[in-house]
């Protein structure tokens, strides 16, 4: 896995403790800092970061013969390079075609990516997807606007997401504990530091995912 120094925070010392106040306390409050480091590759993953968990969101069939976890920060533009370069191919080649599914897990770097996964997440199961798909595509949009919760609500009328439900859904604490979860054991049981971080039928993948060749080249071996 290539070294990335995103919006990064080193967790290579201590576990990652996190609760749902780190990203949301109040409306006033102000992003998370995180401290830029160097970033060293993660340790082999064990083959339970494949098992499929009740909140999980996957795409495809989940009886393929390719399973791919994605760990990913929806204010990551490494993340959004990989959506748009990489996915639509690895969609129509691997996983409409039944040879591969994708488990995405949250993976929120700051305050903006946990309320955009919030977003993403309220939008339905159905609807998952084609929200991350929006989120990434602009990304630069609402991640720089001066109000991110006003140009979220924007994003969730494009996908049936009244801003009623989008404030209800923010003060969800079940959900936010959902997706701190996903970051949390991500960091502490597969030393997770980066994103995106993959994981393909229990391994980690760490080639350069960049070149959608290099992802195709890797899972054709597996077939």
């Amino acid at each position: 896995m290539k070294d990335y120094n995103c919006t990064t925070s080193s967790m290579k010392e201590s576990k990652l403790k996190l609760t749902r106040r780190h990203f949301v306390s109040s409306a006033a409050m102000t992003p998370v800092a995180f401290a830029a480091s160097s970033l060293i590759a993660a340790t082999p993953a064990r083959a339970d970061v494949m098992e499929i968990r009740e909140d999980d969101t996957i795409l495809g069939d989940r009886t393929a013969p390719i399973a791919i976890v994605e760990y990913a920060s929806l204010t990551c533009p490494h993340c959004a390079d990989f959506h748009r370069i990489v996915m639509p191919s690895l969609k129509k080649d691997y996983i409409d075609t039944g040879k591969a599914y994708l488990i995405y897990r949250d993976y929120p770097w700051d305050q903006n990516a946990f309320f955009a996964s919030v977003l993403a997440h309220t939008a339905g199961e159905k609807r998952f997807f084609p929200t991350l798909e929006i989120l990434y595509a602009k990304q630069a949009e609402w991640g720089n606007a001066s109000d991110v919760i006003a140009a979220l609500k924007d994003i969730g009328k494009m996908v049936g997401v009244p801003a009623a439900k989008f404030d209800a859904a923010l003060k969800d604490e079940a959900l936010g504990e959902a997706i701190l979860m996903d970051r949390m054991v991500a960091a502490n049981e597969y030393d997770v530091n980066a994103t995106p971080t993959i994981f393909i039928n229990g391994e980690e993948f760490e080639g350069d995912w960049e070149e959608y060749e290099n992802v195709d080249n890797y899972l054709k071996d597996l077939l």
